[in-house]
């Protein structure tokens, strides 16, 4: 199943940096933004609504097209590879705001079906 053209647009995905400052706090940095061609709309239904209960306002959905691959890497994080673009739980996507800028929505899901499936919450 081929997604349709005029429902994709294009978004940027900003890949996820764990940082520790000088106190050995660790905090989140977002890399550079690289362009993504997506299908993203809101969340709803039955079996969302029970997962997400009150915040199922802030969740989307968005769905890539594409041949993909799984990789581990040596600590055990999943990743998935689509062309040249690496996903992964916890990057950022920027949906509603510019590329150069922090993203408004993190990947919270991967379901790794026919076509790459994420679920994105707001930050």
């Amino acid at each position: 199943m081929r997604l349709k053209r005029n429902r994709l647009k294009q978004y940027h995905l900003r890949p996820a940096e764990a940082k520790k400052d000088n106190e050995g706090n660790f905090y989140i940095e977002y890399g550079e933004a690289k362009p993504v061609t997506a299908e993203i709309w809101p969340a709803g239904g039955k079996l969302q609504a029970e997962m997400y209960g009150q915040k199922l306002s802030y969740i989307r959905n968005c769905r890539l097209d594409g041949a993909y691959k799984v990789e581990t890497d040596e600590k055990g994080r999943v990743s998935y590879l689509l062309g040249s673009q690496s996903f992964r739980e916890g990057d950022g996507f920027c949906v509603y705001v510019p590329g150069g800028s922090d993203p408004d929505y993190k990947i919270i899901a991967i379901r790794p079906y026919r076509q790459l499936y994420m679920e994105l919450e707001k930050l």
